[in-house]
């Protein structure tokens, strides 16, 4: 799968740089409100069924921010 990025470039999807991108927004909430392993686990399963060829990094976000509320 292909992301596009914010400036229009498209790069291979990297499914740690997913993991490592929940982890700094879950910094960023409340204690209560962070994502466990287990739930970024099932966020990145979740985004690949998917199996889209394309998908836009705004996606992705509000994939996470509205399925997850981080």
């Amino acid at each position: 799968m292909k992301i596009i990025k914010r400036n229009g470039r498209a790069v291979d999807y990297d499914r740690e740089k997913i993991k490592i991108a929940i982890e700094k927004a879950n910094q960023e909430v409340r204690k209560a409100e962070r994502a466990t392993i287990e739930d970024i686990d099932k966020i990145i399963e979740y985004i690949e069924e998917f199996g889209k060829k394309r998908m836009l990094v705004e996606d992705i976000q509000d994939i996470i921010e509205e399925n997850w509320k981080i």
